[in-house]
């Protein structure tokens, strides 16, 4: 019962019917802004109902027009970087923990200062960087790279500029740090292990702390999904990759109506695909923290 409560709240509802609903709302306000004919919502409604058949040739407006394209680029595209920038942000957050987790430790506990101070640092730069408008780091990688810029490094810039990792380091820190002063925090520094002050890795001091923050790190992390791939998008017209941000700016220019469902269709398929992945993660590890996130 519990899987096919998961299955059917976070697949069929969060996943087929939230993507479906937020097509047809956004392709509307699209189609009123645009100051569209009533005729125009029904050859979009037939066209979107052509596309969710399976239908290669959907397109009412502009025959044999095929979706194959825009689902390549997000196979190609938008859903590997969007996957790597949410392991980076995931790394920086869990070894910016740590390491202000066990800073702050062993200036509490051994009057050891360096840690916390250098911390301190970081978290300056990293509020400088969070301030700065994403464009303007992806202005700055095509002014030395051009178009040449690979997508690990395209990947560090989307979530190091904007706040995402920035936002996630504190999170995560601040649900450790209240662990320090509890009991069983306290009992395991008396065990002789390790801090783990650059990653959590288990059997340290910070992985230890972790275990305890991981059921509310992953919903988190479910919920800035939607943040890294919008970002994602704009590096894709930013840096001309044939993604889903590029196709969909184009649509907009064409006023393609068409090409504009599919590929805000599409991309919110790989939204509710990532989001799944990581709420599927906590489920599977952590099903009665799933319950209670519900």
């Amino acid at each position: 019962m519990r899987f096919l409560r998961f299955i059917t709240r976070e697949f069929l509802l969060h996943g087929i019917v939230f993507t479906i609903i937020g097509t047809v709302i956004l392709a509307s306000l699209y189609l009123v802004s645009i100051g569209a004919p009533g005729e125009k919502f029904m050859e979009a409604g037939k066209s979107f109902l052509l596309l969710i058949s399976g239908s290669r040739d959907f397109s009412t407006a502009h025959p044999g027009f095929s979706a194959g394209r825009i689902i390549a680029s997000a196979a190609a595209i938008t859903l590997p970087l969007s996957l790597i920038s949410l392991l980076i942000l995931t790394l920086q957050a869990l070894s910016g923990a740590a390491y202000a987790t066990t800073g702050h430790y062993l200036k509490s506990n051994h009057a050891q200062y360096g840690q916390e101070n250098l911390c301190g640092f970081f978290e300056i730069v990293g509020s400088i960087l969070a301030a700065v408008p994403l464009f303007v780091g992806f202005w700055v990688l095509t002014s030395t790279f051009g178009s040449e810029a690979n997508f690990l490094l395209i990947a560090l810039f989307t979530v190091a500029l904007g706040g995402l990792s920035w936002d996630a380091s504190n999170y995560l820190k601040a649900d450790m740090l209240r662990q320090l002063s509890t009991t069983h925090a306290t009992v395991f520094t008396t065990l002789g292990k390790n801090l783990g002050r650059f990653f959590p890795l288990p059997g340290t001091f910070s992985g230890y702390l972790f275990s305890g923050s991981l059921p509310h790190f992953i919903p988190y992390l479910a919920g800035k999904v939607p943040a890294i791939i919008g970002a994602v998008t704009i590096a894709e017209i930013v840096f001309s990759f044939p993604g889903l941000g590029s196709t969909l700016l184009d649509a907009l220019l064409a006023t393609n109506t068409d090409l504009l469902l599919a590929s805000v269709f599409i991309l919110l398929c790989v939204n509710a695909a990532v989001t799944f992945l990581v709420k599927s993660f906590l489920f599977l590890i952590y099903p009665r923290w799933y319950e209670k996130a519900i």
